[in-house]
Formats: C-alpha cells, sequence, structure tokens
C-alpha cells in the first residue's frame, strides 16, 4: 500500500477532529524491531514478516553505543532479490527523525518535505518510536 501526497492532504485535514493537535508519540509505535547493521537482506525481510512492521531501522552496536545507521523499508526489499546480501547495500542511510513531543502536524510536514512514509522517533539520543504514515490513517479510522 502506497500513501501519496495528496493522502497526507486529507490528513491535514482532520485538524478539525483533533487528530493533528495530538503529539507524535501519542500515535508512534512502540517499541521499535532493530536490525544489526551486519544482518543480511534475509533476516530484515523476515523480521518484517514476523514483525509485521514496513520498515526496520539499522543499527550499529560499539560498545554501550547503539548507532543508527540506516533504515530499510519495505519498498527496499521489492528490489533485493538476494537475501543473502548486507542489508548495508539497500538501506537508506538518510534518517529522518523526530521527537515524542512534536506535533503530528510537524511530523505530518517533516514526511511530506522529504518524501518519507517513515520518521524514527527519539527521545535522548534513543529510539523511542516509529511513525508511519499509516500510523496517521490508523488514527484517523478510530
Amino acid at each position: 500500500m502506497f500513501i501519496v501526497r495528496r493522502d497526507f492532504l486529507s490528513i491535514f485535514r482532520l485538524a478539525d477532529r483533533g487528530i493533528m493537535g495530538m503529539r507524535v508519540k501519542d500515535i508512534m509505535t512502540s517499541p521499535v524491531v532493530t536490525c544489526v547493521i551486519d544482518a543480511d537482506v534475509g533476516k530484515v525481510r523476515h523480521l518484517m514478516k514476523v514483525k509485521r512492521c514496513s520498515a526496520i531501522p539499522i543499527v550499529q552496536i560499539k560498545g554501550e553505543s547503539i548507532l543508527i545507521r540506516g533504515i530499510v523499508t519495505s519498498t527496499d526489499l521489492v528490489g533485493a532479490f538476494d537475501d543473502n546480501i548486507p542489508v548495508s547495500q539497500i538501506m537508506s542511510e538518510s534518517v529522518i527523525v523526530t521527537d515524542p513531543d512534536a506535533s503530528t502536524r510537524e511530523a505530518a510536514r517533516l514526511m511530506l518535505e522529504h518524501g518519507t512514509h517513515h520518521l524514527l522517533v527519539l527521545e535522548h539520543s534513543r529510539i523511542a518510536g516509529m511513525l508511519s504514515s499509516l500510523d496517521y490513517v490508523r488514527m484517523s479510522a478510530e
């Protein structure tokens, strides 16, 4: 399922129903499934299927630190025919982030501005959640 610009514009019109006055933390998905950068595409594909998610942040563990290295979406997997290649070959290194206290309107604008369907939600440099365009659709349907 693809959500296009006009879908986001429809979401903006939901402001009168109170949805756009909410905070990211009110509609984000948490906890977030992550995968290590050393994994292969097959591992990410399996995680997405089992955990029923459409994007997975790719992380690298360095001592006590967890570094965000990229993100893999279901769209990235469409063009990946070899499950044995490193996930680093198909991931997007550009990860757009937001704050849990940001308004859902600000987050939607950020998605539009960057042409993405997923925002990683960081709190104190740690992954607090993931916000997807599907979260907006889910929220508007409730």
